[in-house]
């Protein structure tokens, strides 16, 4: 059970439903993860900001899976639930792929190498070396798009965060999934 409760969008603060409404007319629902934050309007709007402005230069599904790797890293169920779900939902990743995905990899041949990168990152904490960086140019990516690979893990950690902290419950609209930290615990 969440350590804060869940509010609806008509009990949220006034300022935060705007946003919230938002989210309901693109998923269909309110993610528990929003709705919870939408306690503070300004985390709500600044969490809404970063999710709509970061990593666009790397596609859908390469985001999908960082946020599916950073879940595992972190022992985020929430996060994993979520993003198993809507990888496969909105963006027809594979159950394979999200597998290889939580632990650094993808069935993808370049996602993989940016996979590969975002993994060093989240469990280095950013402690890489220079050839890390010069792998994933090698792969094709550019500068641009390495930059938005670390934005979109460390994006990724700060929901991991509210959610490790906070216990969100698992919508019923995502599957619940176990990350393997959990699992072990």
């Amino acid at each position: 059970m969440a350590r804060l409760a869940i509010p609806s969008k008509e009990a949220a603060p006034a300022k935060a439903q705007p946003i919230l409404a938002n989210y309901e007319k693109v998923l269909g629902v309110i993610p528990n993860f929003f709705a919870l934050i939408s306690k503070s309007p300004d985390a709500l709007k600044a969490i809404a900001d970063m999710h709509g402005a970061l990593g666009k230069s790397l596609g859908h599904k390469t985001r999908e899976r960082i946020h599916v790797m950073t879940a595992e890293v972190n022992g985020c169920n929430y996060c994993l639930s979520a993003h198993t779900y809507l990888g496969a939902k909105l963006q027809g990743l594979t159950p394979e792929d999200m597998e290889l995905n939580r632990d650094g990899h993808s069935t993808d041949p370049k996602a993989d190498t940016a996979l590969q990168f975002a993994y060093k990152i989240a469990t280095s904490r950013g402690h890489i070396e220079d050839a890390d960086i010069e792998a994933v140019r090698a792969a094709g990516y550019t500068d641009e798009q390495i930059v938005d690979i670390v934005a979109e893990t460390a994006f990724s950690f700060i929901t991991n965060l509210f959610n490790n902290t906070f216990k969100t419950d698992i919508d019923a609209t995502f599957p619940p999934r176990q990350t393997r930290a959990r699992q072990a615990a």
